[in-house]
């Protein structure tokens, strides 16, 4: 390096207009050690805020920063009117000790500007995260007087994931006023939990809620549930009953006492398979009960069912040991289409059912070679066989056979990959997926299949996981929330999600008439 390098460099970086420049002079300065810093500390106080911003991360990148360059940060934090620079703040948190955050995140919370902040809000979450596990209390309290809805909401929603549940109770019942944003992250931090035991200061706390104003009065009401509360499951099942309430409601009270399994709600769900608002969702509810009655009067009812409730239903049965081994007898005398019974599912009842499915269905995973197949499909799905396909037939079997996991042109499941930028107009393309799709499988897609200590059989991939809980995909229906602590077994099968044999329920014409379908263009 030449000997007035630094010179020359310290005069672009003090004298030019240019910004851009000025950065360039200075990242120069400080890989070939001109920077000191002092240079640093007087960088934090530069007019430009890019400068200032490099200036926060430089002064970490070689290891921790001096206690004045800290406290400067926790100065900057609160009077900074740059984004930018506070982002800088928010990212060099992460890398301190955690009783060094504590000055330099109450600043960066008080700027409510960044409410709508695409970057900002997360970017705080993730430095002041430790703080719930660290002092619950002190982190709670910080929580509170920040102007970021989005930390209020998540500090409330660790603290149960982190078993802190009794601690945010407490603490909640001694706030003057109560934030609905921290509320709502306590809801949905217990949402699907079942092991719960009621906090000793609920009955206290969940009055307190109940006088602060109705969104607060909803919410804690949906808690309550979570705990056992009687008068909580008192009032869901008045509003399923009463037919006047908005559907939605009526939904959401459904899905509350399914996931408590409350026993009074066996009797209720013998009518709603009768009420078509509510149909489906009763369905899916029977899932969460063990009970033989209620699986044989989904049999009686099925021949009378939408597809969208077949669909339902036989997810519902191949769910328990009991109800998928009726379901098997029932495809073995015919009163329900094998037809109707997806590969996915069929796997599941082989698990659920026990071998004795295998005798009624046949092999599952054990079909033609792959040659073969492939010998007879490629001569069946000439050109001229595709052009003639019936396009409205093919979508319905999309529908049934590959809907419920893939996503096309916006309709469908969310399970496997999305299907609309797939190279689906070649054959070949669709011929290897479809005959041997474990060949090349990602993670992602393994089968996951969880076993409860109830006796229920979750099949499907899972897209969100804590210490307590696992959030999991299922074939056919909306997210499902397993608690850790309800698991029997958990197993990651070596096989896709899309099962082997998906063209063999289907007649030669109808495969023409699916492959034809996903071949097209919209």
């Amino acid at each position: 390096m030449k000997k007035d390098t630094h010179k020359a460099l310290r005069a672009i970086y003090t004298g030019n207009s240019n910004v851009d420049y000025r950065l360039r002079a200075m990242w120069a300065l400080h890989i070939t050690k001109g920077f000191s810093q002092s240079d640093l500390m007087t960088a934090l106080d530069d007019k430009e805020p890019y400068i200032r911003g490099w200036a926060v991360q430089l002064s970490w990148e070689d290891g921790a920063p001096s206690e004045p360059v800290i406290a400067k940060f926790a100065q900057m934090a609160g009077q900074e009117k740059s984004p930018v620079v506070r982002l800088y703040l928010a990212s060099a948190m992460q890398r301190l000790d955690l009783e060094k955050r504590w000055a330099i995140a109450a600043g960066l919370l008080q700027h409510g500007e960044d409410e709508n902040d695409h970057n900002l809000p997360k970017m705080l979450w993730f430095a002041i995260e430790p703080f719930v596990a660290k002092d619950p209390n002190k982190a709670l309290d910080l929580a509170a007087k920040s102007k970021l809805s989005l930390i209020r909401k998540y500090a409330a929603r660790r603290a149960v994931d982190g078993d802190k549940t009794n601690t945010l109770v407490t603490w909640l019942g001694k706030q003057s006023s109560i934030d609905t944003a921290m509320i709502a992250g306590m809801r949905d931090a217990l949402e699907g939990r079942t092991d719960l035991k009621t906090p000793p200061d609920w009955k206290t706390t969940y009055a307190k809620l109940q006088r602060s104003g109705e969104r607060n009065k909803q919410l804690s009401l949906e808690i309550a549930q979570f705990f056992g509360d009687t008068e909580a499951a008192n009032h869901y099942f008045s509003t399923l009953r009463n037919k006047s309430a908005a559907l939605a409601e009526r939904q959401k009270a459904l899905t509350a006492l399914a996931s408590q399994q409350r026993p009074e709600l066996v009797k209720e769900l013998v009518p709603l398979l009768d009420d078509a608002a509510l149909r489906s969702d009763a369905i899916r509810a029977i899932a969460s009960f063990d009970d033989e009655r209620l699986a044989k009067l989904l049999l009686s009812k099925y021949p009378s069912f939408s597809d969208k409730d077949k669909e339902a239903a036989i997810q519902t049965l191949a769910s328990r040991s009991r109800s998928g081994w009726l379901l098997a007898l029932a495809i073995k005398d015919k009163s329900i289409a094998k037809r109707d019974i997806p590969p996915s599912v069929a796997r599941q009842l082989r698990r659920v059912a026990g071998s004795g499915f295998v005798e009624i269905w046949g092999p599952i995973d054990q079909l033609p070679s792959n040659e073969l197949a492939y010998k007879k499909y490629n001569a069946l799905l000439t050109p001229k066989a595709l052009n003639g396909a019936n396009m409205q037939k093919g979508q319905a079997l999309f529908k049934r056979t590959c809907g419920s996991c893939h996503k096309l042109y916006g309709e469908g499941g969310l399970i496997g990959p999305d299907l609309t930028g797939s190279n689906r107009s070649k054959v070949d393309y669709l011929l290897f997926n479809v005959l041997d799709p474990t060949a090349e499988i990602q993670d992602d897609y393994k089968l996951v299949v969880i076993t409860t200590r109830d006796g229920r059989t979750y099949s499907g991939n899972i897209i969100a996981e804590n210490e307590r809980q696992i959030t999991m995909r299922i074939v056919g229906q909306e997210t499902s929330l397993i608690n850790k602590s309800n698991i029997q077994t958990r197993e990651v099968m070596p096989v896709s999600m899309l099962p082997n044999g998906l063209f063999e329920t289907l007649t030669d014409q109808e495969v023409v008439d699916l492959v034809g379908y996903l071949s097209r263009s919209k």
